[in-house]
Parts: C-alpha cells; structure tokens; sequence
C-alpha cells in the first residue's frame, strides 16, 4: 500500500500555513554553507592543487566522482539513521564528520591523502544531502517549495563566500591547507549548532528497517518517480558543471589569477543566491513547474553563448545569468516531486539526491576528460545538451488539470 498522500496547501491546517522560521531551519541554513565550503573549496584551489600534487585534469574530475558514489552509498543508509536516531542528530553527527575531512584534506602530502579525505566529504555530505531538506520539508510541509528555496539560497551563499575569500587569499599566496582549515572550522560549528539543537524538533518517530524498505520499495515501484530522478540527476549535473569548472575556465583560458577566479565562480553563486531567494519570496506553490520549466529554457540559452566569451567581464555575466537560470532547479524538482508523488517525503528525498549526487559528480568529470584533450571552452559545450534533456523530462511531468500524478 502506498504511504498517505503528502499535504497539499489546501489540506495543510492554518497555523502550519503561516509557519515562520524555526531555530532548525537556521541551523539547515549554516549546515548548506558548511556543506557547499566543503565542496566548492578544491574548485577554487584546484589550479595550485594540482600542480603541488602533480595530477591532471582527468585526475581532478575524479575526485568530484569518489565523493558522489560514498554519498550516494550513505544516502541510502540515510532513512535508516534519521528512523533510529532522528533527522538532527544525523545531521550534527554527519557535519562533524564532515570537519574532520576537511582537518586530513588540510595536511594531505599527496593525491592518495586527497581521495581519502574525499571519501570522508562523501559519507559526511552525502548524509547531510539527504537529510537537510527532508527536515526543512518536516517544519513546513504545506509551502516547502518556498522555504526549500530560501535555505537551498545558503549552499550557494556557502560557494560564493568559499570563492571570494579564498580567491582572494590565494592570490595573495596564502596556503591552501590554511584555507582547507578554515572550512573543517564551519563544519564542526554546524555539526555543534544541530546537536544543540536537536531537542527542539519533535524526535523522529523510530523505524525498522523493514520499514524503511518498504517506503523506498513503495516509491521506486511509482513510474513517475523515475522522471523526477533522472530530472534532478540532470539538474545537478548542471550545478556541478558551473559549481566545479566556472574557476578553472577563468584561470586556463583567460589567464586569470584566483582573485578573478574566486570572483567569476562567486557571479555564479550570486545568481543562484538571487535566484533562490526571489524565487522562495515570489513563487507560488502550485507554479512550480512553470518556473521550472522556463529556467530551464533560459539556462540553455545562455549555455550555449559560455563558450564564446570573448573576455573576463564577459565570461563572469554569462555565469551570473547561469546561476540565476539553475538556481531553483534542486529544490523546486524536490518539491514538485513531493507534491505529484503518494510518497513519505523523507525516503523520497533521499532517493531523488541519490540522482542528483552522482549528476553533480557526472559533468565535472565529463568536462575534465574532455578539456584534458581539447580545452575547457569545448569542454563546456558538454552542458547545453543537459538542459534540453532536463526540458524533455519536465515537459513529460507537466500537471494537467485534475491529474495528480505526472503525465
């Protein structure tokens, strides 16, 4: 039998309609900026990473990859611990976890040390990836699409803050292990800030494996959850694309220093920010798809004239506007796909990251192996043909009147 459909609006009792903030939903906030720092600061180092520890650009693609099939791995265990020990206590767990990575990255001698410590971001992060907007679903489940958004904004506030500062810090030659330091910091702050936190939110009620089982086997068996997986695998291979390489392209193909470097990739984390936030403060529930569906069309606008930036300013505009077109695309496909599936909102959480995981790790390391042999510009072409797969996707799970599952 299928779990109870999720609250809609309209079913959602009034004082749970206006909900405001919770002390948790800061918390969640801090938690993506220390996730986002973790993931965004060997971007931006990667150029003088790879030269001290001697590895090439296919190498540093493969990176992105050991840590996204670790997280996809600890996703899946993700329902089991969230049932037995709660959303928040995993999630403090998973972000001191995520410091002590980031501490063994900081005094790595060698690329061996680096996936190790990757290995560590995988299992930390991929925990905090499946649990952080599941909970953020939990505190307000009848305007998740809004607030999902307002707290996706701080990952992309965590990227932008992690590319200017340590832009500007390496340009002045400061090291990247003080910065790598620096991160492990933030993350043992949000691990500390979820555990003092845990006994405000109501404890997860306590579940068996089998029934863990049962909700993800109940969710994979709806064919309409596969069009949701494979649109957030996409989605994420978009962030990731911009996320990892936007740095890199300034530096390899203009010439940049990582001042410039931290300054274009933070545009993009700009525009992902302003995007997220207007989005969550303007967009309505029930148009979620709408604004889903035209990001996508203006992200593959802008994609395919990335290649042809003829200087710096240039290049940064086209990323800003490209954070902008991807910003809604993670939490509004999570929301959507709560609102169109009979699903617990937890299990299917879990399993639609365990699509845009791996996709966030896919195109990186696409692109590296393509700009090892040709250049990163060639390299970027690589994403167009991701928003028109995403498009096709969305316009399969277009709503029609009356129809509460997609077509």
């Amino acid at each position: 039998m299928d779990p109870p459909a999720p609250p809609t609006p309209s079913a959602v009792p009034p004082d749970l309609r206006r909900n405001r903030a919770h002390p948790l939903d800061w918390a969640a906030a801090v938690g993506f900026i220390a996730y986002a720092s973790t993931a965004t600061i060997t971007p931006i180092c990667l150029v003088i990473l790879a030269k001290e520890l001697r590895f090439s650009l296919a190498a540093a693609g493969t990176l992105e990859v050991v840590r996204s099939l670790l997280a996809v791995g600890i996703m899946v265990a993700s329902g089991f611990l969230a049932g037995w020990f709660g959303k928040v206590r995993s999630l403090g767990a998973a972000m001191l976890l995520l410091g002590f990575g980031m501490m063994v990255y900081s005094a790595a001698p060698s690329y061996g040390v680096v996936v190790i410590a990757l290995a560590l971001f995988g299992i930390g992060g991929g925990v905090a990836d499946a649990l952080i907007n599941p909970l953020v679903q939990d505190l307000h489940p009848g305007d998740s699409g809004r607030y999902l958004n307002i707290v996706n904004a701080f990952w992309s506030i965590g990227v932008l803050g992690t590319m200017l500062i340590s832009g500007e810090l390496l340009t002045r030659e400061v090291s990247w292990r003080f910065l790598a330091g620096g991160v492990g910091a933030i993350a043992f702050l949000s691990g500390a800030l979820f555990l003092l936190l845990q006994n405000t939110k109501p404890r997860d009620k306590n579940q068996r494996l089998r029934e863990v089982f049962a909700h993800k086997a109940s969710i994979l068996g709806q064919r309409g959850f596969w069009l949701f997986f494979w649109a957030l695998f996409v989605a994420g291979a978009i962030e990731g694309a911009f996320t990892f390489w936007s740095a890199s392209l300034i530096q390899l193909e203009f010439g940049g220093r990582p001042r410039a470097a931290g300054v274009a990739a933070a545009f993009f984390a700009t525009g992902m920010i302003a995007g997220r936030l207007l989005c969550g403060w303007r967009v309505r529930q029930e148009h979620l798809w709408h604004l889903l569906f035209f990001s996508a069309l203006g992200g593959l606008l802008v994609s395919m004239v990335v290649p042809f930036a003829p200087v710096v300013p240039v290049a940064v505009a086209l990323l800003f506007l490209a954070g902008l077109a991807t910003a809604a695309l993670w939490p509004s496909i999570q929301s959507f796909a709560a609102d169109r599936l009979h699903a617990d909102s937890t299990a299917l959480f879990i399993l639609l990251s365990c699509g845009g995981i791996p996709g966030f790790a896919f195109a990186p390391w696409i692109m590296g192996l393509v700009g090892e042999h040709t250049n990163l510009r060639v390299a970027f072409w690589c994403v167009p043909p991701l928003f028109i797969v995403l498009l096709a996707l969305l316009w399969r799970a277009r709503p029609s009147a009356g129809d509460s599952q997609p077509r």
